[in-house]
């Protein structure tokens, strides 16, 4: 008998499923999770079979956190206005990063800041970061002038003094480095203040960058640690009273056997092993549990794109 198999459901456990699946087709109704059409939250519930695998996919609904396109946004206002400025008082940044967003909406004075994308050379224009800088141009009318892509960076070492880097996600932290290393920009890193500013990030990746680039300021809207990876105790994902966390996870490694998903090693729960639901209405970072994007097979259906 394998460990996956002690996972049960408990009383109520498929009434429960029900009204999580109706929960989320009326959030999709009401635009709440714009983005996502109903056949496709369907199609995604239609993988799992039976009542103990539908009641695990709620369990996955429930503790799904979902931004669309607008609640995006307003994590971007929140950044520029509210998380940046704090940053600066709290850490003797230079002060026109208190007062950042009116100073990017300003096209005929520079401020000597400079916005860009998180996008690794050669990676594709489609990439998050990109999206992420488009949304600032159009929501928060910061102009283009004063958004460049990375590889224009060291031509304004010296003219520049503030660089913000923005991103919709910090995960582990490991893609980040790798863009400071294939850039050259870490060893820029001393002649200006840089500043990371993903719109959430995990506890793990800003210690990652605390620890190897402790120049770079770190700073994000939204912050995500254990309690927010599904098989972890402090999360409260299983909280039926018969379920544990692990038994929960080797369900879930069970299922993944069972649909064919082939994933080695601890990635087969999100990249870095975070066990995270966390989902943008543009792109759902690979540290989320693949059940909810892996595109891979034919007979598994995604509910999010990557």
């Amino acid at each position: 008998m394998s460990k996956g198999s002690l996972f049960r459901l408990p009383k109520d456990g498929a009434i429960y499923a029900t009204s999580i699946f109706s929960r989320c087709k009326d959030l999709i109704a009401y635009q709440i999770w714009s983005g996502i059409q109903p056949h496709r939250l369907d199609q995604w519930i239609g993988n799992f079979d039976g009542e103990l695998e539908q009641y695990f996919a709620a369990r996955v609904l429930d503790a799904t956190i979902y931004r669309s396109n607008l609640q995006t946004v307003a994590l971007m206002k929140q950044l520029f206005g509210r998380v940046l400025p704090d940053l600066a008082r709290s850490n003797g940044l230079p002060t026109v990063v208190r007062t950042v967003d009116a100073s990017l909406q300003n096209a005929s004075v520079d401020p000597r800041v400079r916005i860009a994308p998180v996008i690794p050379p050669d990676d594709p224009p489609t990439k998050s970061g990109a999206s992420i800088a488009r949304m600032l141009k159009r929501h928060l009318r910061i102009s283009e002038r004063w958004i460049i892509p990375p590889a224009d960076i060291l031509s304004h070492i010296g003219s520049t003094d503030v660089f913000i880097f923005v991103d919709d996600f910090l995960g582990t932290g490991i893609q980040f480095s790798h863009f400071l290393t294939r850039t050259g920009i870490d060893q820029q890193l001393p002649r200006a203040t840089f500043i990371y500013a993903p719109l959430a990030a995990h506890a793990d990746g800003k210690e990652h960058l605390q620890k190897n680039y402790p120049t770079v300021h770190v700073s994000a809207v939204e912050d995500l640690d254990d309690s927010h990876a599904l098989f972890h105790a402090q999360a409260g994902s299983f909280p039926d009273a018969v379920n544990s966390p692990e038994m929960a996870r080797d369900f879930y490694y069970d299922l993944l056997r069972r649909k064919k998903i082939v994933i080695d090693g601890p990635d087969r729960r999100g990249f870095g092993h975070f066990e995270l639901t966390y989902a943008f209405e543009h792109a759902i970072p690979d540290n989320s549990l693949p059940i909810l994007w892996w595109s891979k097979s034919n007979d598994w259906k995604p509910l999010f794109d990557r």
